[in-house]
């Protein structure tokens, strides 16, 4: 296991390029930020409710299920941070093909529509009332490139993936359960290669996270893992000879 805060402690070549170039990068750099941030604060400012079908392992911060628009938004979905490097990541990578698990108010799906022109995001939602206001929240923002899905991931995500021909970007914030988890994993493996990257979310919300984060990262497939903690990536590159993990702080 390779410790490092700053690129000066990194020793792949490809890990030096991802944090100088996603985590090291100001991100002024990229106009959609600040539209983005408008739609953040958009929903941070909404006070209306909706009622939260929870097909997961719930929730550590929401004791109801009847939840303000601007809770969820504060503490429910990715930070700005992370939804920002996600951005970055797709870009990045020129990933087309995008499958998002948990799709919530659907803020950070708005992030991964816009930073590939060319991509296309699959979006599940199980939860019927997240997925009718994130849809609304796609419609308003003439994000055409985005393919809302409603439905347990079990039986939609197979059909979907089915029906891809690759996956390029795979970002699993749902159902945080070991068993859900390295099941979702599996599945997407099917249709990975090796350029594909896959995340993570919460992977030590819980010791069901952390121990679905342990086999995931040392799977045969799996060349290079990045822990930042809050998040999991992995890749599957063939020009990583030896396995490598990196936790990184971000």
């Amino acid at each position: 296991m390779l410790k490092s805060k700053t690129a000066h402690g990194v020793h792949s070549p490809f890990v030096y390029k991802f944090v100088t170039e996603l985590l090291e990068t100001k991100n002024e750099a990229y106009y959609q930020f600040k539209e983005l941030d408008a739609v953040r604060k958009q929903l941070l400012n909404n006070h209306n409710t909706i009622e939260i079908t929870d097909f997961g392992a719930g929730s550590k911060v929401f004791k109801s299920n009847t939840r303000k628009i601007s809770d969820i938004a504060r503490h429910g979905i990715s930070t700005k941070k992370f939804s920002e490097l996600y951005f970055k990541l797709i870009n990045f990578c020129n990933a087309e093909h995008v499958v998002e698990l948990g799709t919530s108010i659907g803020l950070n799906t708005l992030y991964l529509a816009n930073a590939n022109s060319k991509s296309k995001i699959y979006t599940i939602e199980g939860c019927p009332a997240l997925y009718e206001f994130s849809s609304q929240l796609f419609k308003k923002h003439n994000a055409e490139n985005i393919k809302s899905l409603q439905g347990n991931f079990d039986s939609v995500l197979p059909e979907l993936l089915n029906n891809l021909p690759r996956l390029d970007f795979f970002y699993v914030d749902g159902n945080h359960q070991y068993e859900a988890t390295k099941k979702y994993f599996e599945m997407a493996l099917t249709k990975k290669h090796e350029h594909s990257v896959f995340i993570f979310d919460d992977i030590n919300w819980t010791e069901d996270m952390q121990r679905a984060w342990e086999e995931i990262k040392n799977h045969l497939e799996v060349t290079l893992s990045l822990d930042l903690f809050y998040a999991g990536i992995v890749f599957f590159r063939k020009e990583q000879k030896e396995k490598e993990h990196f936790i990184l702080r971000y």
